[in-house]
């Protein structure tokens, strides 16, 4: 049957760099929308393990297979060549390893039918790791479907330390991409995607679903998430001090705090590495960021030895938690 929310065109971008083991079954996830895509963007990356030809072999005129010749860290390289090509009125994204359920566009297309004004959806996710499935957290403002502007969004962000966007599980206008400036290729290796999110919530509205839709796989091969370090500051804090320039009141007070959250985040994880992290003590916002601060000339000063290891105690505790 139909469905009944049939006026988005959804494109579907999927970088693909080396996730041979995955990209059929992700493709798959789309395929069997019971809300069908208008196109799928497969951007492969330079893969050398046989996953361009699986892509290739699918036979299906929906999906399309680019090339990009030099491989972008992140996917972002490819997110943006996707979304360049891509025809439709929306652009939903999904990577190689991850999976969509059969209802997430039709979820999707829902939420925009309920909100027409809005310039992107999100639905929930589960974070689906090799022994364990774990629900995405979400605010308790997030429980039943809403509009979300931008203070609404950095609020329940900030309330469960948890960004309610996540890649696979959203849609964005095609022209509000353009409009707030497309993926920071070039000038992030990860975390280029909170900082886009933030970019289009500044051109308008989200319209949020509890229901979940996709599978966010945390333990699947080739992760860029895990072979890349977290020394540098946190991308979206420049593009926070951009709009902070701008921002009302309670936004900017919302910003700030979203800085003080992702470097405390940025600096916690810091502490496995054996480099000493870039970021500065002036990048943090006081005094409401004085735990911030503590925590990040700890991450400095402490020898890497002393860090690395009280990073494995306090993960070994929390896995008891």
């Amino acid at each position: 049957m139909a469905s009944p929310y049939s006026s988005p065109r959804f494109s579907v971008v999927i970088p693909l760099y080396n996730k041979a083991a995955h990209v059929s079954a992700a493709i798959e996830s789309v395929l069997a929308q019971t809300m069908p895509a208008h196109e799928i963007l497969v951007i492969d990356n330079c893969s050398t393990d046989g996953g361009r030809e699986r892509v290739a072999a699918i036979g299906q005129d929906r999906v399309k297979l680019l090339d990009l010749s030099t491989r972008g860290p992140g996917g972002y390289a490819g997110r943006n060549l996707g979304i360049r090509a891509a025809s439709g009125d929306w652009i939903a994204f999904l990577d190689a390893d991850d999976l969509w359920r059969p209802d997430h566009l039709a979820v999707l297309a829902e939420g925009i039918a309920a909100d027409p004004a809005v310039c992107a959806a999100a639905t929930r996710f589960d974070h689906e790791f090799s022994d364990r499935t774990q629900l995405q957290r979400i605010a308790p403002a997030l429980e039943q479907a809403t509009t979300l502007d931008l203070a609404d969004f950095l609020s329940a962000w900030l309330a469960v330390r948890e960004c309610p966007m996540w890649t696979g599980a959203i849609a964005i206008r095609h022209e509000t991409l353009f409009e707030a400036g497309l993926f920071p290729e070039g000038r992030a290796v990860r975390g280029g995607d909170k900082d886009l999110w933030l970019r289009v919530l500044a051109k308008g509205k989200l319209r949020y679903d509890p229901r979940i839709t996709a599978v966010f796989h945390r333990d699947s091969e080739n992760k860029v998430s895990k072979s890349t370090t977290t020394l540098d500051l946190p991308c979206l804090v420049e593009t926070a001090r951009a709009l902070i320039a701008d921002a009302t009141a309670e936004e900017a007070g919302l910003l700030r705090r979203l800085v003080n959250q992702e470097i405390a985040h940025y600096a916690r994880y810091a502490m496995k590495y054996p480099g000493r992290t870039e970021i500065r003590l002036g990048d943090v916002y006081l005094p409401e960021g004085a735990g911030t601060a503590a925590l990040l000339l700890a991450a400095k000063f402490i020898p890497a030895s002393v860090r690395q290891s009280g990073h494995a105690l306090r993960n070994r505790l929390l896995a008891r938690a």
